[in-house]
């Protein structure tokens, strides 16, 4: 890649990451703190260990590009809440995977489930083969990100 190359390239992640923020998470946000009383960060955790079915509290930390300490505050909350358990790993025990309980499956589903009301609220007035061309372009995206 030439330098103008990923000059664009970042230029359009950036401009994406905004657009996400401001037209899906702020809406997302607003929807789920008003009924569940967790903070963004309790559920991009929550939502986190539910994709991936368990994570490291080092692996969050790096995915949410966080210090460690704060995270184990977070987790430590969510763990007060009933949502999340720690677990041993069998293999290291310097480590343990975070899970979610029967009640943080239960609230990741709430979760879901407002951020599909609001999507659909964002989406309403959007044209079916825009929509269609847009989830695919996305699922490319996914794709490729998944490569690096």
């Amino acid at each position: 890649m030439n330098y103008y190359e990923t000059r664009e390239l970042h230029d359009l992640l950036f401009s994406f990451l905004d657009m996400f923020h401001e037209k899906f998470l702020h809406h997302f946000r607003k929807r789920n703190e008003s009924k569940s009383g967790m903070k963004k960060n309790h559920v991009k955790i929550i939502v986190m260990i539910y994709r991936f079915e368990g994570l490291t509290s080092t692996d969050i930390a790096k995915m949410l590009d966080m210090e460690k300490g704060s995270v184990t505050t977070l987790i430590d909350q969510l763990t007060e809440y009933g949502f999340v358990v720690r677990c041993d790993v069998a293999h290291d025990r310097r480590k343990s995977l975070i899970l979610l309980t029967d009640l943080g499956k239960a609230q990741m589903e709430c979760i879901v489930e407002s951020h599909i009301q609001s999507m659909n609220e964002l989406l309403e007035g959007i044209d079916s083969d825009e929509m269609k061309q847009f989830v695919d372009s996305l699922g490319n995206v996914v794709k490729f990100m998944n490569k690096l």
